[in-house]
């Protein structure tokens, strides 16, 4: 098993971010370096394809997004997989948990590993697994749980090793993370239902703003040495969420949903996805 990082965790050394907003227990990203409030925010959206005007075949293969500033990968390569659990590890470690087990050097045909860059440098990591049948993290502890929803026929998917760099996170770039992996779950595998095993003191920040609710007990996670609860998220109200919400930054609430990407944006993001997996089932 695998525990997530709560973001709030890497920026709690960020006195300039955690300032701001701390009611919703997430540093703002409505900053002139992230977002102009002045533009519309379809305006400031870059996919790959028209990446700065660059031609599309010199742009970084692995690049699914580009936009504020910050960019989104789908980590391909042996480097960014080191590079990814570097991340990881410090992040982990800087909290006191166990990180021998915390890397993200499989390369599974079911497992998408996502980075956000700025600048060119590493900055966030997220890991999704889909279930196929040979089981997910959670299940080591969690595996009744998990058999529920897999007996309602429902496909499962996992969420873990969030991290996040403590200088630069934002909202916004969490918000693409997981958007990118909404995408991946349910448009190209049709996931039902999302999991995350998370420390029970940061559960409040994963059910308030994106609507995660509590499946499992309290239990201690072997290969992190800390506490963890199950969280589950169906997905189909995630997408009703990101319909409703998407794109409507200042609209007032504490969820994340409005710095998801809006429906145009994520066509684009689909197109630039279906570019680099041709041969997936992909969803409409």
């Amino acid at each position: 098993m695998q525990i997530a990082l709560h973001p709030m965790q890497a920026m709690a050394k960020n006195t300039r971010l955690a300032n701001l907003v701390s009611n919703i227990l997430y540093p703002d990203s409505c900053s002139p370096s992230h977002t102009n409030p002045q533009i519309p925010l379809q305006q400031q959206y870059k996919s790959v394809k028209n990446l700065d005007n660059t031609p599309q075949h010199t742009a970084d293969p692995s690049c699914l997004l580009q936009r504020n500033g910050y960019s989104i990968h789908l980590v391909n390569s042996l480097k960014q997989r080191i590079k990814a659990s570097t991340l990881i590890k410090r992040m982990y470690a800087s909290r006191g948990y166990q990180t021998e087990q915390s890397s993200v050097f499989g390369a599974k045909p079911n497992q998408y590993t996502f980075e956000a860059r700025q600048s060119g440098r590493l900055i966030g990591t997220l890991t999704l697994t889909i279930d196929t049948g040979k089981g997910l993290l959670a299940d080591t502890l969690y595996k009744t749980e998990l058999d529920q929803f897999r007996q309602q026929g429902r496909t499962l998917c996992e969420v873990s090793k969030l991290a996040f760099n403590p200088e630069t996170s934002s909202k916004e770039i969490f918000a693409s993370l997981f958007h990118m992996a909404y995408i991946f779950a349910r448009r190209v595998h049709g996931a039902d239902d999302a999991f995350i095993e998370i420390n029970p003191r940061h559960a409040v920040f994963y059910k308030r703003m994106l609507g995660f609710k509590q499946t499992g007990e309290q239990c201690t996670c072997p290969r992190v040495n800390a506490p963890a609860v199950l969280l589950q998220l169906d997905i189909g109200y995630m997408g009703e969420q990101i319909s409703a919400l998407a794109g409507k930054i200042g609209s007032g609430g504490r969820d994340i949903y409005p710095y998801f990407f809006s429906k145009s944006e994520e066509e684009q993001v689909f197109g630039v996805v279906q570019q680099i997996k041709p041969d997936t089932r992909l969803m409409a």
